[in-house]
């Protein structure tokens, strides 16, 4: 392989790491966000009942 080759799949990789990153991290901050305030009636009441607390956000 060139060495030229070499350092275009390095910057490709990053870039890929970096996207890939980026996505984790704004869609655990949306969730994290919006998941538990967004509970429908079924959650709301399921939530009422004496559970783990874990258990709430899985309703």
């Amino acid at each position: 392989m060139r060495e030229e080759t070499k350092i275009e799949a390095g910057r490709i990789g990053q870039a890929l790491s970096v996207a890939l990153a980026a996505v984790l991290f704004g869609s655990t901050m949306i969730l994290s966000a919006v998941g538990p305030a967004r509970a429908s009636e079924a959650a709301v009441m399921a939530a009422s009942q004496p559970a783990p607390a874990p258990a709430r956000y899985l309703a």
